[in-house]
């Protein structure tokens, strides 16, 4: 009897411990990485783990000052590890200072706006950390930021069309998730930093960033593990300064860029670079499927950056796609260029200088209105591999150009074609004594008036062409000895056979995509 007895007790509180754990199941408690795991929908959460901003006194008016009431509402959710929900307005939520964003602070506020006027004589925040304490566990979703352009101040950007007013400004912070987020009129839209050199933001998940009419869209420094997607980051082109849709700076690593649009940058639409004040340059960066419009410079990669990818890249509306210097194992594969807009500055598609163990591959150019250079040297060029470029539309600019004070090692330019409307100068020059390359397996047809030749031969350099065609050109090099087995096309190229060299080029290479 006794046994019964002590096997009945063990069943009764297996059976009240299994009754706790489905009666906890059914209470839903969700901590912030749920929440935002899924960056395709927006965030829904039961209303006891909401704290409503109105319910702190915020109005969304347009008229009210809110900042006072939304940061009580931060700072109690905070402890909580709750959501601040900013209710849909029709007018803005109207701020005098910055929010300043704690541990754990979730913010959806979609169909709402923060907005913040101009501020006298600082630069202002609209969202904003402490930078003397780290946070985590950060989300921000459905926000629309905002400023306008009335006052001359401090810092501000003289005749410009921008605000003084920065979006976001977090530092020493990890675990952050932006989503469906939209900034206009702002000074910088999202800048990241760090107070040194060890400790760094990491973790950082953007989607569906959408920045108008900023200065500076992003500007990040201090930060590992930052992906990017599905975002449009448009400048404003009304500025003076010299700024750029993404400026990736020093102390970055890991980051991946998809889909994402940089546009009417006065700048780079994408500049990543090092800086002299952070120990270590950007590492280890891809952008994928990605379009560059309507900036000065399409691409600016410099100061020390390395391991770069950039693949699926569209560049219209530049004056010059690429400037790339004191950078090592670059890769550009898949890009397009086309629509030059050529200023009184960085002309042509590449300028390139001490560059080390990289490629350029893929590439497609329409050079219709170019100026300046195809390929300009600027400094020392060692290990790059140029292939299946094809471009259309030269008109009078070079192919290639170094001067006398570069050395050129280890440069191979193969399985490319490259077209003129007409050419009056010599198309490829490489002066640097000691200067080595090879110039294989292309096609080179000038549909103008016939020309010399295409390749001024230096004396002290070394530039073999081997195994190319050519029409338009009376010869391909200025000096013979340095030609082997190039094959001229003696039939002038019109309309049917204009793609002649193209044709005969896969032909004789058919392996060749």
């Amino acid at each position: 009897m006794r046994k019964i007895t002590i096997v009945s007790i063990i069943i009764a509180v297996m059976s009240f411990n299994a009754f706790l754990i489905l009666t906890a199941s059914s209470v839903t408690t969700l901590k912030a990485d749920e929440l935002y795991s899924n960056t395709s929908q927006k965030i829904t959460v039961s209303s006891d783990q909401q704290i409503n901003v109105k319910d702190y006194g915020a109005k969304g008016d347009g008229v009210t000052d809110d900042t006072t009431a939304i940061q009580k509402a931060i700072d109690y959710a905070s402890r909580k590890n709750a959501v601040v929900l900013i209710p849909e307005s029709n007018k803005n939520y109207l701020l005098t200072n910055q929010l300043f964003i704690k541990d754990d602070t979730h913010i959806s506020g979609y169909g709402a706006t923060l907005f913040m006027a101009p501020q006298e004589d600082i630069i202002g925040n609209i969202l904003y950390s402490d930078p003397d304490n780290y946070i985590s566990n950060v989300s921000i979703s459905g926000l629309t930021l905002k400023s306008q352009n009335t006052i001359t101040g401090t810092d501000y950007y003289a005749d410009s069309l921008v605000s003084n007013v920065q979006g976001i400004y977090f530092q020493n912070i990890s675990n952050l998730t932006i989503k469906d987020v939209s900034m206009n009129n702002v000074y910088v839209g999202l800048k990241l930093d760090s107070q040194s050199n060890d400790l760094r933001n990491k973790g950082v998940r953007i989607s569906n960033l959408n920045i108008d009419d900023s200065g500076m869209p992003i500007q990040i420094a201090g930060t590992n593990d930052l992906t990017m997607i599905d975002s449009v980051l448009n400048s404003s082109d009304g500025g003076t300064k010299w700024l750029h849709s993404a400026y990736i700076r020093g102390n970055n690593s890991n980051f991946s860029f998809k889909n994402v649009a940089f546009n009417n940058a006065s700048g780079g639409g994408i500049t990543v670079g090092g800086d002299p004040r952070y120990e270590t340059a950007p590492e280890n960066m891809t952008f994928e499927n990605c379009t560059a419009k309507n900036n000065t410079i399409g691409v600016i990669i410099n100061e020390g950056a390395k391991d770069i990818s950039i693949t699926g890249l569209a560049i219209e509306g530049s004056s010059l796609a690429f400037k790339i210097n004191d950078v090592s194992n670059v890769k550009i594969d898949h890009v397009t260029i086309s629509g030059s807009n050529p200023t009184t500055r960085d002309q042509g598609a590449f300028v390139l200088g001490d560059i080390n163990q990289s490629s350029l591959s893929n590439i497609s150019i329409d050079a219709s209105g170019m100026a300046g250079y195809l390929f300009s040297f600027s400094e020392n060029i060692e290990a790059l591999g140029i292939s299946h470029v094809d471009v259309i539309n030269l008109d009078n600019i070079p192919l290639i150009d170094a001067s006398s004070e570069t050395t050129t090692k280890n440069l191979i330019v193969e399985e490319s074609s490259f077209e003129y409307n007409h050419i009056e100068n010599t198309g490829i020059s490489i002066r640097g004594a000691a200067s080595e390359a090879v110039i294989r397996n292309n096609s080179f047809i000038n549909t103008g008036n016939e020309y010399s030749f295409l390749i001024n031969n230096y004396p002290d350099t070394d530039i073999k062409t081997e195994n190319n065609f050519y029409s338009g050109f009376a010869s391909l090099n200025s000096v013979q000895d340095s030609s082997t087995n190039n094959w001229i096309v003696s039939i002038k190229p019109d309309n049917l056979f204009k793609k002649i060299g193209f044709i005969l080029r896969w032909f004789r290479y058919p392996n060749v995509a």
